[in-house]
């Protein structure tokens, strides 16, 4: 059996993002023996990283098989046998007869155990060509061929479409997703790399795996892939010769003519071309330049316009532009734009570089729009003019500070947000008011950024007092006043009334006001009062579309509290639907919450439907929370992929986080109460499992004292599941304490207690569709039941039916003396998870500390236990024990 490699990749140690699933079929198709030789064909557009993929391949065969390898070159696609000529070399450097060398590759080729691997393909000369169809058509060998999609060859030679024709497989390999994508720069750059940094990467890229793994190399070492506002936002500044040579073109390789029309899009971006003595770019060189497939055209108002036809062109000319040159280049983008309202904000910023005035008022204007628009480095560059251009005009200039301290908070410069905010207050000075409306709006704004962002609400409580005393008008005084509240809650000195009045407000009217909602159904949903919560989300929910451009996620934050209010109140199978269908639609309009959604679902499929569904969904989540994080989930979601993995018997994994982790790093209480969860889990499948719910018993304490009840009620029922008769009685106070939530939870675990009707708990539960905790809580009954025969054997019915209700395939029934989760004892899967990684008993014998003849007599017994014969099988069984049940 040949496993298929966790990282590859030329040169460095590289995962096949988006690969396994290809990379697994074609080592399957190597491996089979029966039949004719396989012939594999790997195809795909440029730039999708065929060339790595075979390195990959060839680096996993060559543990057990020889390899030969061609590699077809453009230079020496005219020599005969160009190709082959460094592989023949190497096979027979001695002989003198021309012919003698071709007998030696055809001999290596007859090899027990061959493979030939051919790279770009169809780049080959005629003569290695017809070398290679001769292996082909001898079947002596199995062979790999690497090409260009049929559809981007124009004149595909001959000798080289008769090689893929041969082909038995073939394997199409697509350009990288950008979730993919995402998590190959991740890889690479690890946190030195923020998420906007790698969708730019990505966008650069144009699906090319070369060009992408290109701009990695580049920026390699690079200080500022995570600031939002750095000079890779304008224009990529880190470019190498392997990034330039893995474009389509080389855009410094053109005519003088092509060049400057070139120079002039990278400086000044899209322009018309000129047309009947109006001011545009020049016919002829479009003309040359869209041949050379450098620029694209579009119509549009009556005029052509040209642009760029790569996204890394512009960066690679923009290296050629000298600093006195760019100001004319800007010079003439400007006038070009002039008198198209869509392109007032580029006219704007090109009359600034190139040292022309623009009205201020005008400037504040344009802002304020790429404000709205989520564009905030111009934003920030057009404030900063007006600033620097309003003069004496107090009002003016403390508007433009305003605008970059909104810009500057949004992209999470919050020291230069509180400056400029500070700044705005200082140009207002301490004259009366000029504009209350202004001053309301700039006090709102500092006070969200204050309470929000920085996460200091007294702040912001400080400044709203203060501004409350300059403040004359009545409405003006009320607006601000209900501001105040959701700041009041968040420094916890609001109470109850306050939020029972915001929820019974009339209209929402602001968009803090629509924060506010979001604030109390949160807060509510955590450790309050569930109908006040449902309420707060029902009125918020009315209003998201309206304020959508101020709080983008606004409609997921609540949906995010709707879909726990109706777990929390036992409405499970209704939340489960909503949170699939909301994850639906943010791949459509929001992606930014795809990571919220899955974690949500995975959340309830831990603890009410199938652990094994968690697992996928939570892994999926916490990579899309990387690189968007809505709702600071990403630390609870490491823990809870920690406590899933520990759940679903992959012990290592769970085990690997929380020896990273010390408890002291965990800030949030989510993360510390999953954390918490994930080592009860693992110290269960050692055969401890009333140890584990006492070790669980003061995190869940701890998570219900920081606010996070209904949440630490619904782990403490994991406790009655680890070990229902000690968890009972340890967690019986935190369900108790969370009756109106989780009443068929309490009530399962007071039928422990008090030795009631269990199985008529577990009917209760099913009825609900809590199938999980059904099975266990059945299954517990007919174990506990080995005295009374006809209970026990209906326990066990009830239990399977539920099973296959849920979808999940019976298993042998385990008896009390078997481990909980695995046949496999702590140790035992320690060293079963390494053997299955081919490490060597020697060095299995070296981590742990003990002799190597006692790692083979451990792994001995677990091939026992597995009922398998040796290593060769063991990945695919300890696979098979990770998801062979979700309630496992």
């Amino acid at each position: 059996m040949i496993t298929i490699p966790s990282t590859t990749v030329t040169g460095a140690s590289r995962r096949l993002h988006g690969r396994s699933r290809s990379f697994s079929r074609a080592l399957a198709v190597l491996g089979a023996t029966a039949g004719t030789r396989p012939v594999l064909l790997v195809t795909g557009p440029a730039g999708v990283g065929r060339t790595a993929f075979l390195d990959a391949l060839v680096a996993e065969i060559t543990r057990t098989r020889s390899v030969i390898e061609v590699r077809g070159r453009s230079e020496l696609s005219e020599v005969p046998l160009g190709a082959l000529a460094p592989l023949l070399a190497e096979l027979a450097p001695h002989v003198e007869s021309a012919a003698d060398p071709i007998v030696a590759f055809h001999r290596a080729a007859a090899e027990p155990g061959t493979v030939i691997v051919v790279d770009d393909a169809d780049l080959l000369d005629s003569s290695s060509a017809c070398v290679l169809e001769q292996a082909v058509l001898s079947g002596v060998a199995p062979v790999v061929l690497s090409v260009v999609q049929r559809e981007e060859i124009a004149g595909r030679r001959a000798a080289a479409a008769r090689l893929d024709r041969l082909a038995t497989t073939t394997i199409e390999l697509a350009p990288l997703s950008s979730t993919d994508a995402f998590a190959l720069v991740k890889d690479e750059l690890g946190p030195a790399a923020g998420a906007l940094a790698a969708e730019e990467m990505h966008r650069l890229s144009c699906g090319s795996t070369r060009t992408l793994m290109a701009l990695v190399d580049a920026a390699s070492g690079a200080g500022d892939l995570r600031e939002q506002s750095a000079a890779w936002r304008s224009s990529w500044p880190y470019l190498s010769a392997e990034l330039v040579a893995s474009l389509p073109v080389d855009p410094l390789e053109t005519d003088p003519l092509v060049e400057d029309l070139l120079r002039l899009l990278a400086v000044a971006g899209e322009v018309p071309v000129e047309q009947a003595g109006t001011a545009g770019a020049s016919e002829r060189a479009t003309a040359r330049a869209e041949a050379a497939g450098l620029v694209s055209t579009r119509r549009a108002d009556g005029r052509v316009w040209v642009t760029p036809a790569h996204p890394l062109y512009a960066p690679v000319v923009l290296t050629s532009v000298s600093d006195l040159l760019r100001p004319g280049f800007c010079a003439a983008g400007a006038d070009m734009l002039d008198g198209y309202p869509q392109h007032r904000v580029r006219r704007a910023v090109l009359q600034l570089a190139a040292g022309q005035r623009v009205e201020p008022a005008l400037l504040i204007r344009l802002a304020r729009g790429e404000l709205a628009e989520q564009r905030y480095t111009t934003a920030i560059t057009l404030g900063e003019h007006a600033v620097a251009g309003a003069g004496d005009d107090l009002e003016l200039r403390a508007t433009g500070e305003f605008v970059v301290a909104q810009s500057l908070s949004q992209i999470g410069d919050l020291e230069g947000a509180t400056r400029r905010f500070g700044a705005a207050w200082d140009a207002l000075g301490d004259d009366e008011v000029i504009d209350e409306e202004f001053v309301l709006a700039l006090a709102v704004a500092e006070g969200n950024h204050l309470a929000f962002r920085t996460r200091h609400p007294e702040r912001a409580l400080d400044r709203a007092e203060w501004v409350l005393g300059r403040l004359q008008g009545e409405e003006h005084r009320s607006a601000l006043a209900a501001e105040r509240i959701k700041w009041r809650v968040m420094a916890g000195v609001g109470g109850s009334t306050e939020l029972h009045a915001l929820a019974a407000r009339g209209e929402v009217e602001t968009p803090g006001d629509l924060n506010l909602l979001i604030v109390t159904a949160s807060l509510q949903t955590m450790n309050g009062d569930l109908e006040l919560a449902e309420k707060a989300v029902e009125r918020g929910l009315t209003a998201a579309d309206r304020f959508r451009d101020e709080l983008p996620n606004a409609r997921d934050l609540l949906q995010l509290s709707r879909v726990l209010v109706l777990a929390f109140t036992g409405r499970l199978p209704e939340a489960k639907r909503e949170a699939r269908t909301e994850l639906a639609a943010s791949e459509r309009s929001n992606p930014s919450a795809r990571g919220l959604w899955r974690f949500a679902l995975a959340l309830i499929e831990l603890h009410a439907g199938s652990p094994a569904r968690a697992w996928s969904l939570v892994s999926d989540g916490r990579r899309d929370l990387v690189w968007r994080d809505i709702a600071g989930l990403l630390p609870a979601a490491d823990a809870l992929s920690a406590a899933v993995a520990a759940r679903t018997g992959r012990f290592a994994i769970a085990r690997s986080w929380l020896d990273q982790t010390a408890s002291c790093e965990l800030r949030d209480p989510k993360a510390q109460l999953y954390a918490a969860l994930a080592r009860a889990w693992v110290s269960a499948s050692t055969g401890r499992p009333g140890q584990a719910v006492r070790t669980l018993a003061p995190a869940v304490a701890r998570a219900a004292d920081d606010g996070h009840r209904y949440l630490a009620a619904l782990v403490a029922y994991e406790g009655v599941r680890i070990d229902p008769g000690i968890g009972s009685a340890v967690m019986l106070p935190h369900l108790t304490a969370a009756s109106g939530a989780f009443p068929l939870h309490l009530a399962h675990a007071q039928a422990v207690a008090g030795r009631g009707d269990v199985l008529g708990a577990a009917k209760h539960l099913a009825d609900a569709s809590l199938l999980g905790p059904a099975i266990d809580a059945a299954r517990w009954v007919a174990e506990a039941s080995a005295a009374d025969p006809v209970r026990e054997s209906r326990a066990r019915r009830l239990a399977d039916s539920w099973t296959v209700r849920a979808g999940v395939a019976i298993l042998p029934h385990r008896r009390p003396t078997q481990p909980t989760v695995t046949p496999l004892t702590d140790r035992e899967w320690q060293l079963a998870s390494g053997a299955a990684s081919h490490r060597t008993s020697a060095e299995l014998a070296t981590e742990y500390g003990i002799s190597v003849r006692t790692v083979d007599n451990h792994l001995s017994r677990i091939y026992r236990k597995l009922g398998i014969s040796g290593r060769r099988e063991l990945a695919a069984e300890l696979g098979g024990l990770q998801v062979e049940s979700p309630f496992g």
